[in-house]
């Protein structure tokens, strides 16, 4: 029995020193190499020891983005620093302790399959930066009336790198050193086509103040100045409120007199309600759709009863909606007592061209230069 247990002994102990000899040998010959079926971005790594990896990955990021010939170079050390990091799932760093590398060797689960990633965040920033080299700001088409005539610009289309998009042909490009950047193109707003339609008069209406009140008339000049060649959009709703902006001394208004329940005060801004009411004639006129319309609690001297349109910021506002099918270009223009605005768009069977402006107390005389 002693004798059995002997050989027993013993061959157990020649396997232990077996599979050891066979674990040390293993692992000499395999620890600094990739594991067969080793597939990364596509490609067989099998067998390539840690630098060969690293190299060839390397070798295969874009190093730079081109856009109509010009080269942008891309700084990739931070991306190399995350490849060098990644790799630790496949060739694990070693202790110096041969018998625990062995073991942790003979535990490690084998990745045949890693997702390698380039520093997104670091690549991404330099495409930004790239973007200020490539990106060109539309210029928009425009329209104003001036001089008795209305002027157009076609403007200019803009471009902008398409950054996200850029990025992902930089991650997915295994072939190529250089990428084409993703560049989209900017159209021009309005579309010049559509401001060339502008042409008709649909409105023109016409109001007069007393410019021997200073304060007040400064107020009306300014709230024209805000209207003045403003553009509607088809479809679009107009808000005075948001175009004039608030009535306050910082931009320039100044203390006139104003209508409070059936008191007349003074505040802020007093008589840019003849800017609104003179516009909502016009829009009249053009048969536009109103949204929305308040009137004064007392009568005003520049239009006729009721046919006013008061305005408070914040509170009241007048607001209509270009139903027509085309741009509503507003001209509101003043002169020494006057204020006249038009109304210039695209002429239908529903809104007609306007034959005739209009205005109160008097109607402009055809011989005063500035009201033609």
């Amino acid at each position: 029995m002693k004798k059995a247990g002997f050989i027993l002994t013993a061959l157990l102990v020649q396997f232990c020193v077996t599979l050891s000899l066979g674990s040390v040998v293993a692992y000499v010959s395999t620890h600094d190499r990739a594991p067969s079926g080793l597939i990364i971005w596509g490609q067989d790594f099998s067998g390539l020891n840690r630098a060969e990896v690293a190299s060839k990955l390397k070798e295969e990021i874009p190093t730079a983005v081109i856009y109509q010939g010009k080269v942008f170079p891309l700084k990739l050390d931070r991306s190399y620093t995350k490849i060098d990091s990644s790799l630790d799932s496949i060739f694990p760093r070693t202790s110096g302790i041969w018998f625990v590398d062995i073991l942790q060797s003979l535990t490690r689960k084998t990745v045949l399959k890693p997702d390698l990633e380039l520093d997104q965040q670091d690549i991404v920033s330099q495409l930004k930066t790239i973007s200020t080299r490539i990106d060109k700001p539309m210029l928009p088409a425009t329209i104003s009336y001036s001089n008795h005539s209305l002027d157009k610009t076609v403007g200019q289309e803009g471009q902008s790198l398409d950054v996200e998009a850029t990025w992902h042909k930089i991650a997915n490009e295994h072939l190529s050193k250089k990428v084409e950047a993703v560049v989209q193109v900017i159209p021009v707003q309005p579309d010049p086509k559509k401001i060339t339609e502008v042409k008709d008069v649909l409105g023109d209406y016409t109001t007069f103040f007393n410019p021997q009140d200073s304060s007040r008339t400064k107020n009306v000049r300014l709230a024209a100045n805000a209207l003045n060649n403003h553009l509607v959009a088809p479809g679009d709703v107009f808000s005075f409120n948001n175009v004039v902006g608030e009535r306050t001394e910082a931009v320039g208004y100044l203390p006139a007199y104003i209508f409070v329940d059936q008191e007349v005060v003074k505040g802020d801004g007093g008589g840019i309600c003849q800017d609104s009411s003179t516009l909502f004639q016009a829009v009249r006129q053009a048969n536009l759709k109103v949204e929305e319309k308040h009137s004064h609690s007392l009568p005003v001297s520049y239009v006729l009863k009721g046919q006013d349109a008061t305005v408070a910021y914040g509170m009241l506002d007048f607001r209509f909606q270009n139903n027509t099918s085309g741009y509503l270009l507003i001209s509101a223009r003043t002169g020494d007592n006057w204020l006249r605005v038009r109304l210039f768009g695209v002429a239908d069977a529903t809104h007609s061209v306007l034959s005739v402006p209009d205005g109160y107390p008097i109607r402009p005389s055809d011989s005063d230069a500035d009201l033609k």
